[in-house]
């Protein structure tokens, strides 16, 4: 019985502190009358998060992002409902680390077994972002 009381507590202890999911990292940007808000944590080479889009005074499309990093790209689904709609929707996002901001960029869709994704023969673009996120070291301070 000790000998296993003492192995939980090694192994507790020797658990790697990953303060990636502790908290999300939040970004703002806007464009026009659209806002994003993006809440995001990053766990080795996946991320994961809330993403909301609102649209001036016309509501706001709220959902999930998850998806994989490749070098200083994320590249994954931002699943969410529309602020008309009642079913849910399912689109790619690809954002892009650069200068401490994240640049969402453009790109072409084609669905396999009607799943949405970016085709792989044309390479997506961020010259012209939608939205350039910039990261919010205090949350308090973000209003909807």
């Amino acid at each position: 019985m000790v000998c296993i009381a003492f192995a939980l507590l090694l192994f507790t202890g020797c658990k790697k502190g990953n303060n990636d999911t502790d908290k999300p990292l939040r970004y703002i940007a806007e464009n026009g009358k659209l806002k994003g808000i993006l809440d995001l944590n990053i766990v080795g080479t996946e991320f994961y998060g809330r993403y909301e889009i609102v649209n001036g005074v016309n509501g706001s499309d709220i959902g999930q992002v998850r998806g994989k990093i490749k070098g200083d790209t994320l590249i994954g689904n931002y699943y969410y409902k529309p602020w008309a709609g009642t079913n849910k929707k399912r689109i790619p996002i690809a954002l892009l680390k650069k200068d401490g901001y994240l640049l969402e960029g453009k790109g072409v869709v084609v669905e396999f077994v009607n799943i949405p994704h970016f085709s792989p023969d044309i390479p997506i673009d961020f010259s012209n972002p939608r939205f350039i996120f910039i990261p919010v070291t205090d949350t308090i301070s973000i209003k909807k």
